[in-house]
């Protein structure tokens, strides 16, 4: 498998559950931008989740049974050690633009 560069472009922070905010990420032999890519953070575990959008059926945003919002990937991994290698070298590269992003979780506690 090719490694592939991986660069945080922008970092927004956004504290809900588990999401800790959306970065901006190039993969720079690409010359890819990912928008939007979302930062999670649970029980000392970090993930990178690739885009993706509400389900809609009928003009309304469909919810489960307990009222939260369903969504569709927009992309996706073939397999998941490609999934779990992009995830981990997206949070090395939010971290190393912006070294206190992901520290919201430990400065509440």
């Amino acid at each position: 498998m090719t490694k592939l560069s991986i660069v945080c472009q922008d970092w927004k922070p956004l504290k809900r559950n588990t999401l800790c905010g959306f970065a901006r990420i190039h993969v720079v032999e690409m010359d890819l931008v990912i928008h939007d890519v979302a930062l999670h953070e649970s029980h000392g575990k970090r993930w990178a989740q690739l885009p993706s959008r509400p389900w809609v059926k009928d003009g309304a945003v469909i919810t489960d049974d307990a009222g939260k919002v369903q969504y569709s990937p927009l992309l996706e991994f073939g397999r998941r050690e490609v999934r779990d290698a992009f995830s981990a070298r997206v949070v090395q590269a939010l971290l190393e633009a912006y070294p206190g992003a992901l520290a919201l979780e430990e400065a509440s506690s």
